[in-house]
């Protein structure tokens, strides 16, 4: 098992609606988030996240791929010196262009005095709600 001092992950609503992600990306991606509070990355190698998951290394190696694609991280390579080969890589959690842990630690402000406009009452994250609602 990993060495990982994790003791448990929080979902955020916006994660587990995310239907553009399987399950297994939303937890590693969750993870990279865990990981990434500090310094808006991590280091974390795919065999730790397989021993995590108990998956296999090449099943990680698809994800991380595709939750780079899907633009949610990016990766940056880190050498060591004077060779091609690949010491570490960064794993940086992005969304929508700007850094999810940026959006969560300086939420913008606004003003909650404000009635829903009518067009916002049906939006795709209510509905959502109401059904997970409905479920418990």
């Amino acid at each position: 098992m990993s060495n990982l001092n994790l003791k448990g992950i929080w979902i955020p609503i916006e994660i587990l609606t995310d239907e553009k992600l399987s399950d297994k990306e939303k937890i590693i991606y969750l993870i990279i988030l865990y990981l990434s509070k500090e310094n808006n990355y991590c280091y974390l190698t795919n065999k730790t996240i397989s021993e995590l998951l108990n998956i296999s290394v090449t099943q990680v190696s698809n994800l991380i791929n595709s939750l780079k694609k899907k633009k949610y991280i990016e990766t940056e390579l880190i050498y060591k010196e004077n060779t091609k080969q690949v010491e570490m890589r960064k794993l940086i959690p992005i969304k929508n262009g700007d850094t999810y842990l940026r959006k969560v630690k300086y939420p913008l402000q606004e003003n909650f005095n404000t009635p829903i406009k009518e067009n916002f009452k049906d939006n795709k994250y209510n509905n959502k709600m109401n059904k997970i609602k409905k479920m418990l």
